[in-house]
């Protein structure tokens, strides 16, 4: 938890406003999540200078995901709380399907086959960067896998 507040504080500097999102604020979100059956669910969205975005969600998940995505302009950062699983992510999307995952906070995207990639096992406390362009999923879980999620999403164009 020490990690993800970190994270905010540095949200908060990134802005000359300051945003802070606080811990109870992500634990009611991934409460009212899990209650709705809601996989990603938005905390808090801002933009930082230079006409980037930044935002925070969590995310519940589970079940394996059978299709991989592509997000066009954003990086994630995950950051898992708990549970565990095997996150594939690098290699193709084949037939890719546009999708836009604005209301997500996650942009443009694409949705299809994942060919090739790298499988790893993630847990409690792991962090994995997933730069923008890269296909990624989850393969397998060992039930259910909550994790914390940065998005920083650069402007139209960059």
């Amino acid at each position: 938890m020490l990690n993800i507040l970190s994270v905010c504080i540095w949200l908060a500097v990134a802005q000359q406003s300051g945003t802070v999102i606080t811990a109870d604020e992500i634990a009611a979100t991934l409460k009212q999540s899990i209650a709705n059956n809601v996989v990603d669910a938005p905390v808090k969205l801002t933009g930082v200078p230079g006409g980037h975005k930044a935002s925070l969600a969590v995310l519940r998940r589970t079940k394996a995901e059978t299709s991989a995505l592509i997000h066009n302009r954003v990086t994630e950062i995950y950051q898992i709380v708990e549970g565990s699983g095997t996150l594939v992510t690098g290699g193709s999307l084949e037939n890719p399907t546009a999708t836009d995952l604005t209301r997500l906070n996650a942009g443009p995207s694409q949705t299809g086959t994942h060919k090739g990639g790298d499988s790893r096992k993630v847990g409690p406390k792991d962090v994995i960067i997933v730069p923008a362009g890269t296909p990624h999923k989850f393969s397998q879980l060992n039930g259910p896998i909550s994790y914390v999620i940065y998005r920083f999403e650069a402007p139209q164009g960059k």
